[in-house]
């Protein structure tokens, strides 16, 4: 695999992975608007960034994540995928 090829890889990966950080962060908007507070365009940028990784999801579970060069180490995006599907029921 080229060089190139492997950068391509790693940054598509880490795109999702930015877009599954913010929506698990702007998770907890789905509790606050279950409560009543009017905090509807944090809930549409969660709603947003769910549809954005649904759509990634089956091409990046078919990546070898081995050779990916995460930007973000300290996370488990293993986990954090995992997470992704339980809440969606998928």
């Amino acid at each position: 695999m080229s060089d190139i090829e492997q950068y391509r890889i790693n940054s598509e990966y880490n795109e999702f992975l930015n877009k599954l950080i913010l929506w698990s962060l702007y998770r907890k908007v789905e509790a606050d608007k279950d409560q009543g507070l009017s905090l509807d365009s944090n809930y549409e940028k969660m709603i947003s960034f769910q549809d954005e990784v649904q759509a990634m999801l089956p091409e990046i579970e078919e990546l070898d994540r081995s050779r990916i060069r995460s930007y973000y180490p300290l996370i488990d995006d293993v986990a954090l995928i995992q997470y992704f599907r339980d809440t969606l029921g998928r």
